[in-house]
């Protein structure tokens, strides 16, 4: 058990440190540059569940609370909500994983489902801060246009990457699910 416990603890480590190498590694694309950030958030609630999913998040965020340059902002920058829905759509994509046959199907809906969970989160908390601190409000448009519609192929791609990737390490890795045991 403490061997298993200890696993899990530096597959949280190796998560937190994937999340924040993501939030610096930019693709371009034509309507706005993608970072793998996403992709390793859900990869850690797909890969450790929910529980060690949810706590590698966690580490990220507090490393990026306590000064560590992990984060592309600070918490008073209104992207700061996805970062905050980053905890709760881990959990989820766990969730997923763990309470459904492991495939490719599961493995991209919980991917889809923990960016979807990032979204409803990040969103209105971008909203909120344009419009009470920063003093500039959003339309409906605007919201749905740029938060949504722009980055929704790119976060899809994610996700049919993130499925394939799990898919992979099932097979090469089954150990390493911290779910499976």
């Amino acid at each position: 058990m403490k061997m298993n416990h200890t696993k899990n603890l530096v597959l949280c480590a190796l998560f937190a440190a994937l999340i924040a190498i993501g939030t610096h590694i930019k693709i371009p694309t034509p309507l706005l540059p993608l970072t793998l950030q996403t992709l390793f958030v859900v990869l850690s609630g797909l890969v450790l569940g929910h529980k060690y999913g949810a706590i590698s998040v966690c580490v990220y965020v507090i490393a990026g609370l306590i000064g560590l340059p992990v984060f592309t902002g600070s918490a008073a920058n209104p992207t700061f909500g996805y970062i905050i829905g980053f905890i709760p759509g881990s959990c989820i994509a766990g969730l997923i994983a763990e309470r459904y046959r492991p495939c490719f199907k599961t493995w991209f809906t919980g991917a889809v489902t923990g960016i979807a969970i990032i979204y409803a989160i990040g969103i209105p908390y971008y909203y909120l801060v344009s419009k009470w601190y920063i003093g500039n409000e959003l339309g409906a448009k605007t919201l749905l246009f740029s938060f949504v519609l722009m980055p929704l192929p790119g976060d899809i791609a994610k996700s049919i990457a993130a499925g394939l990737i799990v898919q992979r390490l099932s097979v090469f890795f089954p150990e390493s699910f911290t779910w499976k045991r």
